[in-house]
């Protein structure tokens, strides 16, 4: 495996997921793409969990996108692999499987997020860590686009009328770098500005 990189944040993390799963795909690439929180379920979604069925699909199309079905809505929802499912592809591939793409948070639809005591969800094995920050609703009051907003008024002590702009993305930035580094993750940590 070349690298595992989770993608945490806001503001188009499944859109880059797919981004770069396509970009390597196309490279040449074997890649697989699944989730530690929740993510949407897609057409060609395996929701098996079944060891052969992934590495045959990756083997054969050189991409599989994974997890668990969690709900029947109309839009169903997934959650990633089991951690020792995703441990035995990644050990037992390292030929067909190169690269292992986790959208690893979750904002519900919001340009910017302010993380949780327990966010983000880092799988153990993870390189790289690309945060994502939409920039798209500066100027924008930060209680109408900040998911967790309260959380991040009572942490920060941050007045109700305070606006989006560069300094709040960047405090955003650092708060989840921060994060990372106290969780115990040596790995690269790069932004990615949408």
């Amino acid at each position: 495996m070349e690298k595992l990189i989770s993608i945490v944040g806001a503001g188009g993390k499944t859109t880059l997921v797919h981004k770069l799963a396509r970009e390597y795909h196309r490279r040449g690439k074997g890649v697989l793409v699944t989730t530690t929180t929740h993510m949407y379920v897609e057409a060609d979604t395996d929701l098996s969990c079944d060891f052969f069925a992934l590495r045959d699909k990756i083997i054969k199309d050189g991409y599989c996108m994974a997890g668990q079905k969690i709900s029947e809505q109309s839009k169903p929802k997934m959650c990633g692999l089991p951690y020792d499912l995703l441990d035995r592809l990644i050990k037992d591939m390292p030929q067909a499987l190169d690269y292992v793409i986790i959208e690893a948070d979750g904002a519900k639809h919001h340009s910017l997020k302010y993380p949780a005591a327990d966010e983000p969800v880092i799988y153990p094995l993870t390189t790289d860590v690309i945060i994502v920050l939409g920039t798209w609703e500066k100027g924008k009051l930060c209680k109408d686009v900040v998911f967790r907003y309260e959380l991040m008024q009572n942490e920060l002590g941050m007045a109700e009328d305070v606006v989006v702009d560069d300094s709040v993305i960047d405090t955003l930035r650092q708060v989840y770098v921060k994060k990372l580094r106290d969780s115990g993750f040596e790995g690269r940590i790069s932004t990615y500005y949408r």
